[in-house]
């Protein structure tokens, strides 16, 4: 695990089609995330480039540092950026309105982001412990 600005970036992923991999995404995030863990607030977005470490790094930005992100937690890994946007959205869903977790802080609910520069496509997800 590396660390960029005081936030840890993890680089273990998963790849595969969205409606094989959307319920493997689910656990994971529930997982990090459990109401018995210290995570108060998380975001899932979406990253490009050629590696996940500078793809993530540059999404380290002022919002994440003010919200406190600690970890960049990166979950899936794809060439399609259309795969990639349409799994941020559906996750963002399935937190937001049908889980109801108050704790994401997705304001446009999902592939609201500027379109990537590729040539990967990542989705993460970032989170702030409480300490």
């Amino acid at each position: 695990m590396e660390t960029y600005r005081g936030v840890e970036i993890t680089d273990s992923y998963f790849t595969g089609h969205p409606s094989m991999i959307f319920s493997t995404l689910v656990r994971s995030i529930s997982a990090i995330c459990r109401f018995d863990r210290p995570v108060y607030l998380y975001y899932i977005g979406v990253a490009s480039g050629y590696n996940h470490y500078s793809a993530l790094a540059r999404r380290i930005d002022q919002k994440k540092l003010e919200y406190q992100t600690t970890r960049m937690n990166l979950i899936y890994q794809s060439s399609s950026e259309r795969n990639t946007r349409k799994l941020e959205a559906d996750l963002v869903d399935h937190f937001q309105y049908i889980k109801a977790d108050d704790r994401v802080w997705n304001s446009t609910g999902g592939g609201g982001g500027r379109r990537g520069s590729g040539p990967l496509f990542y989705l993460y997800l970032a989170t702030s412990h409480a300490f």
